[in-house]
C-alpha cells in the first residue's frame, strides 16, 4: 500500500494496549493512531480518526467489544477489524460479523503478525478494486450509496460531517475526509485541511489577500486553497493540461 495501515487500538487493560503497541510500532506498514479503553470511545474514535483497522477488545466497559464494532459497521461497512480477548465463545459471532481475525490472549506476537498480515491484504485488495472501478462507495444513514468520481466536484469536512459534492446531489457521511480521501484516485487534490477537489472541475482560481478559491464549472460553490499547497495544485493543474492535450 502507499501509505501505512492506522490502526485504532481498543482495549481496557493498559498492559495489553502496552503490548500490542510494542509488538506494531516496530512494523513500518502499521501506524497506532490512538487507543481508547471502552466501547462507547470506540466508536466516537472511529469517527473522529478514520483509522482503517482496529484491534478491539470484546470484553469492554459501557459497550462491550462486539456491539461497538456493530455500530462502526453500520456508520463506515468498510471498517477493518480484529477481535482480542480471552475467551474462545465468541469467535462465531465475530467472524458472522467478517472479522480478520480473532485472537486469544495471552497475545503472542507472532499470531499478531498473521492477523495484521491478512488485514493488509484485506486492505490492498479494496483500495485497488475501488480505484480500478472508479467508485466512491459511501453510507448515508441507513443506505450505501455509489458515486462515480467523474461526478465528484468536491468534498468538504463540515462540523464532524463529510460532504461530498455533485451536480445534481449533495451527500453527508460520517466518515472522515482523510478516510475517504485514501480511496480516491489522482484526480482529487487536498487543497486545504477541510477540501478535496476534483481537478477536473476547476474553472480557475482567485485570491483576496492571503485566501485563495479554486472555482468550479457548474457549480456556485468554490473550494478554499492553503496558501501552503497552492502551487503544487498549479503544477497538478498544468499536468493534467498537458496529458489532455
Amino acid at each position: 500500500m502507499d501509505s501505512k495501515i492506522k490502526i485504532l487500538i481498543a482495549e481496557d487493560d493498559l498492559d495489553t494496549q502496552e503490548i500490542i503497541a510494542s509488538f506494531i510500532n516496530p512494523l513500518k506498514a502499521f501506524e497506532i493512531i490512538g487507543s481508547v479503553h471502552d466501547g462507547e470511545s470506540l466508536v466516537e474514535m472511529m469517527v473522529d480518526l478514520g483509522p482503517d483497522l482496529i484491534i478491539a477488545d470484546i470484553n469492554m466497559p459501557n459497550i462491550n467489544g462486539i456491539d461497538a464494532i456493530r455500530q462502526c459497521i453500520q456508520i463506515r461497512p468498510s471498517i477493518k477489524f480484529i477481535f482480542l480477548t480471552g475467551h474462545k465463545e465468541y469467535a462465531t459471532t465475530a467472524f458472522d460479523l467478517n472479522a480478520v481475525d480473532y485472537l486469544l490472549k495471552p497475545l503472542k506476537k507472532d499470531r499478531l503478525y498473521v492477523g495484521l498480515e491478512k488485514a493488509k491484504c484485506f486492505l490492498h485488495k479494496k483500495k485497488m478494486t475501488e480505484k480500478d472501478r472508479k467508485i466512491l462507495t459511501v453510507k448515508v444513514a441507513r443506505a450505501s450509496f455509489f458515486i462515480h468520481f467523474s461526478s465528484i466536484l468536491f468534498i468538504e469536512k463540515e462540523n464532524r460531517k463529510t460532504v461530498i459534492h455533485t451536480l445534481d446531489e449533495k451527500y453527508e457521511t460520517n466518515e472522515t475526509l482523510e478516510s475517504i480521501y485514501k480511496r480516491l484516485n489522482l484526480d482529487f487534490f487536498r487543497t486545504h485541511r477541510s477540501f478535496i477537489v476534483n481537478i477536473h472541475w476547476i474553472s480557475h482560481i482567485t485570491g483576496e489577500g492571503e485566501t485563495y478559491f479554486a472555482h468550479l464549472r457548474k457549480y456556485p460553490q468554490y473550494v478554499h486553497v492553503s496558501k501552503l499547497r497552492l502551487n503544487e495544485l498549479y503544477k497538478e493543474l498544468s499536468t493534467h493540461i498537458e496529458t489532455t492535450k
